[in-house]
C-alpha cells in the first residue's frame, strides 16, 4: 500500500484496510480515478470509503450523504468487500463520480441530493443513477483491461 500517497489525501479517506487497499490499487492503475480524486481534493466534500459484506443483493457500491458541518460535506462510499480488485476499482470510480457530482453542486443534505440526482439521473427504487457515473465506470473498466497482468513470481537477474 502506498501509505505516503494515501496520507496526503484530505478529501478521500479509507476507513478500513480493504478500503485502503482498493483505493491504492485504483490510484496506481487509473488516470480517471486520480482525476476524480483531484476534483474532490479541490472541493469541500470529504469522502470516507469503507468495505462491507452487508450491501443489498445486486449492489456493489453505494454513496450516502452523512452530514454537512464546518463548511464541509461528508459522504460515505461503501463497497462490497467480496469482489475482485478490478471490479471494486471500477465501482469505486463510479461512486467517486457521484461524489464529484455532489461536489460540483450546492447540495448539502439528503433532500437536496435527491433533487440533484432526480434532475441529473434516474431513480430505480431507493437508488439513483447517472449517465456520468456509468460512463466513468466503463472508462475505468477499459483502463484496467489494458493493464498487463503481473506475474505471480518475479525473477531478478
Amino acid at each position: 500500500m502506498n501509505t505516503l500517497l494515501l496520507a496526503l489525501l484530505f478529501s478521500v479517506r479509507p476507513v478500513d484496510p480493504v478500503a485502503a487497499d482498493i483505493l491504492d490499487f485504483a490510484i496506481a492503475r487509473s488516470e480517471v480515478v486520480r482525476s476524480l480524486i483531484g476534483t474532490l481534493e479541490r472541493s469541500n466534500v470529504v469522502v470516507h470509503i469503507q468495505s462491507s459484506r452487508e450491501l443489498p443483493m445486486g449492489i456493489g457500491g453505494i454513496t450516502r450523504f452523512v452530514v454537512s458541518r464546518g463548511g464541509y460535506r461528508y459522504l460515505r462510499i461503501t463497497l462490497a468487500a467480496d469482489m475482485p480488485n478490478r471490479l471494486r476499482a471500477t465501482l469505486l470510480a463510479h461512486e467517486l463520480q457521484h461524489a464529484c457530482e455532489i461536489a460540483e453542486s450546492m447540495a448539502d443534505d439528503v433532500e437536496s441530493l435527491k433533487r440533484l440526482f432526480g434532475r441529473q439521473g434516474r431513480r430505480t427504487g431507493e437508488y439513483f443513477e447517472t449517465s456520468a457515473a456509468i460512463h466513468v465506470e466503463q472508462m475505468v473498466r477499459k483502463e484496467l483491461r489494458t493493464l498487463q497482468a503481473e506475474p505471480v513470481i518475479k525473477f531478478h537477474h
